[in-house]
């Protein structure tokens, strides 16, 4: 093992790629974010580093080195998950409607990627990785990036991290095949100016599209942890019910459940939402997996939702055959995308922080409907770890 790897997070709240890269034996020296809330998970659960409450756009390479007595070029590795939401769907209907509105003017038919203005954040990130040149940079984002403006942005990414000394490389990771007990598919940039490749994990767990294909036989790769698994054994709950702090009843029953409770004596966060009786009478209706187009029309008409636009309105959980679908930050509004899959309730803060890979001993802050929206933010700790375990190795590789 080579000396101590540090890590610079930017775009940090609440601490998933810090936790990951800190699993992988990295030392977070800084974390930078601007959302309250987030700041206060990251201080909680980095007392031993910095944290700063600062906009990345006022954010000068210089005065964070300072900050943190490092000199240029000493960072092993710069981390961050800049928003872009120019890559999403979402972003990209909402960019035609400015410019129909001629709010937003395009000074040319083709804007590059950087020039999009609902995409500063990454623009930011490219300089911040400038002035304080690091080993290496990673930098996560939605896969939906691949196809923004016909999968141009990707060499655009590409050839900007080079303009400044980097060689970049970029590569989709699904969460559930390293470990996360949920499918989520996200887009990990890795550049390096040590002219190397640049690494990518391995894939330790094979993940099921449907739960016929999980019993198929796996001669390398471990199954997916399902999301039974990973949420079973925590407190049952009754709609509304739950402490921020409360006590565990019953012993893990499997390596995952292990994992999570490791240097944990408390459950954080595990507090159901109330819900109406007629939400209470259809989730009760439902098998894991259903989702609104398996409802019974009598239970449908309780709320009168068009099949052809609200077709995902419930989701339940699988259970023991698949991991969960994507966390979101959706989850804060209603959750019914997250319906428990045998308690009639949606999930807590503490089952969805489960199924994004986060140990109990991490403890989210703020009120209940920010916890949410900063698990369903969040990098996986296990897959950030995957990512981090790579850059580790070669670190140590070039004896730095």
């Amino acid at each position: 093992m080579g000396k101590e790897a540090n890590l610079i997070d930017l775009f940090a709240a609440p601490g998933g790629l810090s936790l990951g890269f800190k699993m992988a034996s990295f030392r977070l020296l800084a974390a930078v974010d601007n959302d309250e809330n987030g700041i206060n998970t990251l201080s909680h659960n980095f007392s031993d580093a910095m944290v700063f409450s600062k906009d990345i756009q006022e954010l000068d390479g210089e005065w964070l080195l300072d900050k943190v007595s490092i000199s240029r070029g000493d960072i092993d590795v710069l981390a961050g998950s800049p928003p872009c939401q120019g890559f999403s769907i979402v972003g990209r209907v909402k960019i035609a409607s400015l410019i129909k509105k001629g709010i937003w003017k395009l000074e040319n038919s083709n804007p590059r990627l950087i020039d999009d203005p609902r995409n500063l954040l990454y623009k930011e990130f490219v300089r911040i990785v400038k002035e304080v040149k690091p080993k290496f940079f990673v930098m996560e984002n939605v896969h939906g990036m691949r196809s923004y403006r016909n999968g141009n942005s990707i060499n655009e990414i590409l050839n900007e991290f080079k303009a400044i000394g980097y060689r970049a490389d970029y590569k989709v990771l699904n969460a559930a095949e390293y470990g996360v007990p949920q499918q989520r598919k996200r887009i990990f940039f890795v550049g390096n100016r040590l002219g190397i490749p640049n690494p990518f994990p391995e894939k330790t767990h094979s993940v099921c599209a449907t739960p016929d294909e999980c019993s198929s036989d796996r001669m390398v790769l471990k199954n997916a942890v399902t999301v039974w698994e990973a949420i079973g054994d925590l407190p049952r709950l009754k709609a509304g019910e739950g402490e921020e702090v409360t006590d565990y009843n019953c012993p893990p029953s499997n390596h995952y459940q292990e994992w999570a409770r490791k240097r944990s004596s408390k459950v954080f966060n595990h507090v159901a939402r109330s819900h109406r009786q007629r939400d209470l009478d259809t989730f009760n209706s439902m098998k894991p997996g259903d989702k609104w187009k398996n409802l019974e029309q009598k239970y449908k008409n309780l709320y009168g939702y068009r099949d052809d636009i609200f077709n995902d309105k419930f989701k339940r959980l699988w259970k023991d055959t698949m991991p969960s679908w994507t966390v979101t930050a959706h989850l804060h509004k209603d959750g019914y995308v997250y319906i428990h899959p045998t308690q009639p309730r949606t999930i807590t803060v503490r089952e969805a922080a489960r199924l994004q890979s986060f140990p109990d001993r991490f403890r989210f802050m703020g009120a209940r409907t920010h916890q949410f929206k900063q698990v369903g933010n969040a990098v996986p700790p296990l897959l950030a770890k995957a990512v981090a375990a790579g850059l580790r190795e070669e670190l140590n590789k070039a004896g730095m």
